[in-house]
């Protein structure tokens, strides 16, 4: 499977979906670091009596949807909102809210990296620069593996 391959895939995915494979190749590929990742039960929709119970909970508008927390670069986490790639002839994939937009301006203000990411390819690539890794070696082992992480349980 090719990047292009993978792109065209995610085009039809839901954000969860691809937020899942994302999750799934950062647990296989950097097993020690599995647990810094973590993902925000944000977003999506919800029922009256579950919206209710989130909105009781705390839940802010506009988190984003996973946080690394590791320190580097001088950044406190680097903070990670998922979008499905953009389609062609679509305009509306793949944008944040206005939430998302001054949660991230909050967020980078108080010293975290803020990234938007339009697919793994794109997510791989966000995590090794902030890790100051190359991510080349990494794409070639998706383009080889991603069924594996698609189909992987969490």
């Amino acid at each position: 499977m090719t990047l292009h391959d993978i792109l065209k895939l995610e085009q039809t995915q839901s954000e969860a979906q691809i937020q899942h494979t994302c999750v799934a190749w950062f647990r296989q590929t950097f097993p020690s670091h599995a647990k810094l990742l973590i993902p925000f039960a944000n977003g999506g929709f919800r029922t009256g009596a579950s919206a209710a119970m989130r909105k009781y909970e705390g839940v802010i508008a506009g988190a984003p949807d996973l946080e690394f927390f590791h320190k580097k670069g001088g950044y406190g986490a680097l903070c990670i909102e998922m979008k499905r790639p953009k389609v062609r002839g679509q305009h509306s994939s793949g944008k944040q809210s206005e939430a998302q937009k001054e949660m991230q301006a909050a967020l980078e203000g108080a010293g975290y990296k803020y990234v938007t990411c339009h697919g793994l390819q794109e997510f791989i690539e966000e995590l090794c620069l902030y890790a100051h890794i190359d991510y080349a070696p990494y794409l070639d082992d998706v383009c080889e593996n991603y069924e594996t992480y698609r189909k992987a349980k969490l």
